[in-house]
């Protein structure tokens, strides 16, 4: 191929790129091909038969990487491109002074220096770490080069429901200056928040629902936000989902305005490197357009018995993938910057059921493993509604009321049995925990569970046994979340009963050195993020943060854990193979292990 002259547009916005020689239509075709196997979109303009891509670091690097020794910049575009270099690899240190008494660490000064430099930045340091005082000091960083917060657009965070207070009292601590508020209660409520901050935190449901597809009925698109914080970002690894589309609609504003895109999460990958194409196009919407491509250009994959699954980076492209993110990703290990934190120790407590209560799980389980068909691909949320049947069941007595229909299987074209459980005393479990408890007086300790019946049982078996117990539950509000939250790290509350959906991010709940699961949740993931609650900055009065899992003999409880183990995904992943979900029934070798 001919020489590629590439030159940045006078507005700096676009590359333009043109062959040399007498051959240009041929070579301008040629390029035209190489382009369609990068990330960023190309579009043709003039001069006739040029080739414009968005300029952003991502397309330099791949620009690059693509054309090799052929690819010949200007100078406007050497100079962006040695500009953009600098400011990835030797950011300015931060300038701005936190309140007095108040002195972030250096990897929390370092992240705010990477924010200011690019605007965009995706930080996937482990739980524990501080990740949204490093969010906080990036945007007041960058915001004291761009005028925030009077440069013409507010903040608006986006995170899970439980956490809101914690983001607006952060942001009021190391921000007092910024003027911050919860958005949030009733439409008409949330509608009158307009105007009155520079910060806006809000939950994904909300979010969801204030940034609808039509743009005039959307009073999170009328804020106008120029800068844009997403949390726990794995939450929106989907981008089919309407929390997505949602983020992704913000993102596309802040990114018109120029603003700031900061995403974080400790567990940027739940299944995959696909679950990073999502966030990654919220932080540059031109880099990274579309999953397809970038999937196409970075990932390995293969067909699967059900649909195309990705296996990883491809090993040719890692080094070029991670170049387009330099400057713009970090991820900080507990073990590198938080050498005092104690050790993780876990240990397990089996417990043996009823007979009575053994014989309902056993006929339950058997007739799930006798319903499998042979090599069909099975429904995922049907199969996922069964496990947790057999969780609970595992777990406590039930009373359990079976009905038929409305609803028809499509296989047998009979109604459809629906089973519902009402978890009751006796609960193995809770009988086992509450030995937990008995031989810990005086210390706080975090039970969590999956269900809601299991933690009320345990909670109110705590609380006859004169510990004081607080919850933190779906259907709470933000103020009962945040006192409960309080009032355990103040000493107040001995026991703090908690369902992951509703805790298992986001909280500091450090006092508790001894974590009890009643029940895992059905992804590793979810499961981490629940024990970090307890083992983060704050956890070093402790000697080490004890998980006891109490799991009940010989059912799907120890099975799950080790297919998790050794798959490392999530359960919703897997039930599609009825191989699988034989193993977890016992219908296989895993039955041993158990």
């Amino acid at each position: 191929m001919t020489t590629i002259h590439a030159e940045l547009t006078a507005g700096g916005e676009s590359i333009v790129l043109l062959a040399g020689g007498t051959a240009a239509p041929a070579d301008m075709a040629a390029a035209a091909r190489l382009l369609a196997t990068l990330t960023p979109l190309f579009t043709k303009s003039n001069p006739p038969g040029a080739l414009v891509v968005p300029a952003t670091w991502p397309a330099v690097v791949q620009l690059s990487a693509a054309f090799g020794a052929a690819w010949v910049p200007g100078p406007r575009l050497q100079a962006w491109i040695l500009d953009q270099a600098a400011a990835r690899q030797q950011p300015a240190e931060m300038r701005y002074t936190p309140p007095q008494g108040l002195v972030p660490f250096h990897w929390q000064a370092d992240g705010a220096a990477m924010v200011a430099a690019t605007g965009q930045a995706l930080f996937t340091d482990e739980p524990g770490t501080g990740k949204t005082i490093t969010a906080i000091l990036g945007l007041v960083e960058h915001g004291r080069m761009s005028g925030f917060p009077d440069d013409g657009g507010p903040v608006i965070v986006v995170c899970p429901a439980s956490v809101v207070d914690p983001w607006v009292e952060a942001w009021r601590t190391w921000a007092p200056h910024v003027r911050t508020v919860a958005w949030r209660g009733a439409p008409k409520a949330r509608h009158t928040l307009a105007g009155t901050a520079d910060v806006y935190v809000v939950s994904y449901d909300t979010a969801r629902a204030d940034v609808p597809p039509v743009a005039k009925a959307s009073p999170l698109r009328k804020l106008g936000a120029a800068h844009l914080v997403i949390d726990e970002c794995h939450l929106i690894k989907n981008p089919r989902t309407e929390r997505s589309k949602s983020v992704h609609r913000l993102a596309s504003i802040a990114a018109k305005k120029g603003g700031a895109v900061v995403a974080l999460s400790g567990t940027p990958i739940t299944h995959n490197p696909g679950d990073l194409w999502s966030a990654l196009a919220c932080l540059m919407p031109d880099a990274w357009p579309s999953k397809e491509r970038w999937v196409a250009r970075y990932c390995q994959s293969l067909s699967a018995d059900y649909g195309e699954e990705i296996l990883g980076l491809l090993p040719y492209r890692e080094a070029e993938f991670r170049l387009t993110l330099l400057g713009q990703h970090r991820r900080v290990a507990k073990a590198d910057v938080l050498t005092e934190l104690p050790p993780k120790v876990y240990s397990v407590r089996t417990v043996d059921m009823p007979p009575k209560w053994r014989k309902v799980y056993d006929d339950f389980e058997a007739e799930m493993l006798a319903e499998l068909p042979d090599g069909t691909e099975l429904q995922v949320m049907d199969v996922m509604s069964k496990f947790g049947h057999l969780s609970r069941l595992a777990s406590a007595a039930a009373d359990v009321e079976v009905t038929y229909g409305p609803d028809v299987d499509q296989v047998t074209g009979l109604e459809k049995r629906h089973v519902s459980l009402t978890l009751k005393d006796p609960s193995w479990k809770v009988d086992a925990l509450l030995e937990v408890l008995d031989e810990r007086p005086g210390q706080p300790v975090v039970v969590f569970a999956p269900s809601r019946q299991l933690v009320t049982l345990a909670g109110e078996a705590a609380a006859k046994a004169g510990l004081r117990v607080g919850y933190i539950v779906g259907g709470q509000t933000m103020t009962e979340r945040t006192a409960t939250v309080t009032a355990f790290q103040g000493g107040e509350l001995d026991v703090v009963c908690v369902t992951t959906g509703a805790g298992g991010v986001g909280l500091t709940l450090t006092a508790a050195k001894t974590v009890v699961f009643l029940q895992r949740p059905w992804s590793l993931v979810e499961s981490i993020q629940a024990e970090d609650r307890c083992h983060r900055i704050g956890s070093e009065q402790h000697d080490c943060i004890e998980i006891v899992d109490i799991v009940a003999r010989n059912t799907i409880d120890t099975r799950v854990r080790a297919v998790l183990r050794e798959r490392a995904g999530q359960l919703a992943d897997l039930v599609q193979d009825p191989r699988i979900v034989s193993q977890l029934l016992g219908g296989a070798d895993l039955k041993a292990a158990s």
